[in-house]
């Protein structure tokens, strides 16, 4: 008797184990089916209200490297990016870059997002007033841009970024 009374319970708990697990993956994997705003693909697909999580594959621009004077080659490098059209944000991780600590402000031009920051700070021997990047929704191209003394846009880093899309598990 009591065997068969720790057997019933132990498959009592075996069924609410797989149940609560069926319904842990089946309430992630639902917000990740809505369907995509039309006209949008690429890196920059989401709702509103919604953050995107993007990892990119970026490189110094030659163009900016001669303008400011930087020495060496810099290797490309994988980082991360992040838009929070909520909170109307954005940042990515890197040593010249728009930190999450210090997100930039959000806006939409055209199919792309730009995410700026004011600055006040001197690096590469001039002063920096503002920092900026995009990234185009349709293509992934990412662009990184600095404006510096007499209001002059000098572009940084460049490269490609992707939307990671997480699994359900």
């Amino acid at each position: 008797m009591k065997n068969l009374f720790i057997g019933i319970v132990i498959g009592i708990l075996a069924m609410a184990g797989i149940y609560g697990i069926s319904l842990l993956f089946s309430s992630e994997a639902a917000p990740q089916a809505s369907p995509a705003p039309a006209g949008a693909s690429g890196a920059g697909v989401a709702r509103a209200g919604s953050v995107v999580d993007m990892i990119c594959e970026l490189h110094l621009d030659v163009e900016g490297q001669k303008t400011l004077g930087i020495q060496g080659n810099e290797p490309p490098r994988m980082t991360l990016a992040q838009i929070d059209l909520e909170q109307k944000s954005g940042w990515y991780q890197g040593r010249i870059s728009i930190s999450e600590g210090r997100g930039g402000t959000l806006s939409l031009q055209g199919n792309k997002f730009v995410v700026t920051r004011p600055a006040m700070f001197q690096r590469f021997g001039t002063s920096i007033s503002q920092e900026a990047f995009s990234i185009d929704r349709s293509t992934g191209q990412f662009e990184q841009t600095l404006t510096i003394e007499g209001g002059k846009v000098v572009p940084l880093i460049r490269g490609t970024c992707a939307r990671v899309i997480k699994p359900p598990f």
